[in-house]
């Protein structure tokens, strides 16, 4: 193509993405409209890490032991008593399995879900299988939400996705069986994919460049309350239908809260929808207290700085266009693998509280909550001051360095292991938190959703495979932690493939995206830049 036609040229992708971007300034930048957009969304995201850990409570194991008559109970090789076999009722010291139930230690909690199903000896692995059915429903709902997304709105998705976790919240608080409550926890675990998706995607496209770091270092902080919110409510909510009924009561609030928001003005322009786009910005400016921007504001100014003609990602663009050029199908694969090992070291370290024998589990879930908090705040300080690669890679390396640093521990040294084990899941969750936003970057505006969508669906495997992984614990003691530190210290090098999207503007089409990737890997080769240049036009 000539020189004007070629989607690569700098001018014309610049001055789109520079003319769009002054929109958003004109009707405010950073107002009133996102503060309030942001606090609307503190109320979902400050519960997401409450469903996503609910189970260290509502599937806890307590002491237990046979339902038998009066005969002393059988003792394990360590003098314990036994917990699967009862004695056979006659004179000698044979055993026989439970036929009549379990009794179980009911101080800490009052029912959970291994007590209401008797999950126990050969049924003891079904609570780990329970949560990997909900992070598989995370997993299938990051794809799913991700590309409808980017065809039906950020906002339409967004709500719908509230509405189906408080339904199946309530849904599996009322399970009848544990079949059914897998069926409620997988759907409301795609539903929470989708909200968190849909509701950092839909404020960052509000959000100006030089507070994207911040905005979503602060929806990862909120993530991160979940955690604390779940160690109170647990505290207060003994029963374990009472605790899941509560999880999700705020999905339902938040819901008749989020009709109010509109929708990203960016994806409005891509898809063609102009006019929809200028009441939105003509909304925003009101509130950011700037009517008379907003009345400048005509349909002729919006066409002529974002031509739908022109746009990358106008209704044709599909999710195969990721799947199309090589520089995109590299960013695909380095964020999956890095996500995939961050969410699988995260998860394996916070989903087993219980590998701290002796001490309070309330107690364990505030201190493993508590020590993502200052980790999340600092990411987006680092990411504005070291760039987003820098402080990603700075993460993971220590992150997987202390994984494999406890292996030595002896058992003995408790707090020291659970120290580093702290250590370690703070950092994964710093991890987690500047790879989405480095995702959240990258991808054009016409396929922002489905690349987030993809990449969080592979991610989300580390969280369904963390807790298979952890079955093998008993048997094999080292290959978790070995398993898992390797994994991120081996995916930790694709960060150099990254471009670094410190204070760059969005791309709203396919080709700003490819060229921000070719950049990178210029200066990675220390190639000159006109040595990319052949690869931007089109033969």
């Amino acid at each position: 193509m000539g020189r004007n036609g070629a989607p690569g040229a700098e001018g014309g992708t610049g001055r789109k993405a520079k003319g769009l971007g002054s929109l958003l300034e004109q009707v405010g930048g950073w107002g009133r409209f996102q503060m309030v957009h942001l606090a609307i969304l503190f109320v979902p995201f400050a519960f997401v890490g409450t469903h996503g850990f609910l189970q260290n409570f509502t599937a806890s194991t307590p002491d237990h032991h046979c339902r038998s008559p009066s005969e002393p109970w059988p003792a394990e090789a360590g003098g314990q008593p036994e917990t699967c076999l009862r004695p056979r009722g006659n004179a000698t010291n044979e055993t026989e399995a439970c036929r009549e139930g379990w009794v179980y230690n009911l101080t800490t909690v009052q029912t959970t879900i291994v007590t209401e199903w008797d999950l126990v000896c050969s049924l003891k692995s079904l609570p780990r299988v329970a949560q990997s059915v909900y992070m598989a429903g995370v997993f299938l709902g990051a794809v799913v939400f991700g590309g409808l997304a980017d065809r039906l709105g950020r906002r339409t998705v967004f709500l719908w996705c509230l509405l189906q976790v408080a339904s199946l919240s309530t849904g599996a608080a009322l399970a009848p069986s544990f079949s059914v409550y897998c069926v409620c926890r997988c759907f409301c675990g795609s539903g929470m994919s989708g909200l968190v998706l849909n509701g950092l995607g839909l404020v960052l496209e509000w959000t100006p460049p030089s507070r994207r770091a911040a905005v979503s270092g602060l929806l990862s902080f909120v993530l991160s309350l979940g955690q604390l919110n779940l160690a109170l409510l647990a505290f207060g909510l003994r029963r374990w239908r009472h605790l899941q009924l509560a999880a999700g009561a705020p999905f339902a609030l938040c819901f008749l809260c989020g009709w109010w928001l509109p929708e990203s003005v960016r994806w409005l322009a891509v898809r063609g929808r102009l006019a929809e786009a200028l009441r939105s910005l003509k909304l925003v400016s009101r509130i950011n207290g700037v009517p008379a921007a907003g009345a400048q504001l005509s349909l002729e100014m919006l066409e002529s700085d974002y031509s739908q003609e022109e746009a990358a990602g106008a209704p044709g663009a599909a999710t195969l266009d990721l799947f199309r050029t090589r520089e995109m199908l590299a960013l695909l694969a380095c964020i999956m693998g890095i996500w995939f090992s961050a969410s699988l070291a995260f998860f394996s370290l916070a989903l087993d509280i219980q590998r701290f024998p002796g001490e309070d589990p309330y107690l364990v879930q505030v201190v493993l909550g508590i020590v993502d908090l200052p980790f999340r705040l600092l990411v987006p300080k680092l990411a504005d001051c070291l760039g987003r690669r820098l402080t990603l890679a700075s993460c993971t390396l220590l992150g997987g360095g202390l994984l494999l640093g406890a292996i030595p521990v002896p058992a003995e040294l408790g707090r020291l292991h659970m120290g580093l084990a702290v250590l370690s899941k703070g950092l994964m969750s710093a991890s987690l938190s500047c790879i989405v936003l480095v995702a959240s970057e990258v991808f054009p505006t016409s396929l922002r959703m489905t690349g987030m969508g993809v990449t969080n669906m592979v991610g989300h495997l580390g969280g369904v495979t963390a807790p298979l992984v952890l079955l093998a614990g008993p048997t094999l003691p080292l290959l978790p932690p070995v398993f898992f530190g390797a994994s991120v210290l081996a995916t930790s090098c694709l960060v150099l493939f990254l471009p670094e999207t410190r204070g760059a503007p969005l791309p709203d089409t396919l080709e700003q995206a490819q060229s921000q990737v070719r950049r990178c890997w210029s200066r990675l080769l220390r190639k000159p830049r006109r040595g990319a240049q052949p690869l931007q036009t089109k033969l």
